[in-house]
């Protein structure tokens, strides 16, 4: 029988905080005791083989007045994954082959306008961020 996971759930906020919007996945992930990384590596596969829940938050290049959104994210291989970029379906998935276990998935898409060198967040984003929140808020209290 397979070992009961230590740790229930994760929040990963994914982009670089000096890129303006791009640092919104690590803000929230700091608001959630969560942890954030540039991108994704297969290295993460161990670490979430370990987890119930995972949440991932990312900036989103939305439609134009696009909200925030959750969405769920299922384990699926397309291939080898890319050298430069490896995406959440990928990560999953080397996580369920490597480990025989990947958590349950979503992804926290927040409206991203302004990728400029700084760690200031656009208007937009501010604007959109107490939504982005409450949509975390609300993943959290599900997966206690």
């Amino acid at each position: 029988m397979p070992a009961r996971p230590q740790h229930t759930r994760l929040v990963i906020g994914i982009g670089n905080p000096l890129r303006g919007d791009d640092g919104v996945g690590a803000l929230l992930a700091e608001q959630a005791g969560g942890r954030s990384v540039h991108q994704l590596t297969p290295e993460l596969a161990a670490e979430l083989a370990e987890l119930e829940a995972v949440l991932f938050i990312d900036a989103w290049l939305a439609p134009a007045g696009g909200p925030p959104q959750l969405v769920e994210v299922i384990p699926a291989g397309a291939g080898a994954p890319d050298t430069h970029r490896l995406e959440l379906a990928q990560l999953l998935a080397i996580s369920q082959a490597l480990y025989g276990r990947a958590p349950a998935a979503c992804l926290l898409q927040v409206p991203a306008h302004a990728f400029e060198h700084g760690n200031t967040l656009s208007a937009q984003l501010q604007a959109a961020l107490p939504q982005a929140q409450a949509l975390m808020q609300d993943w959290l209290a599900r997966h206690v």
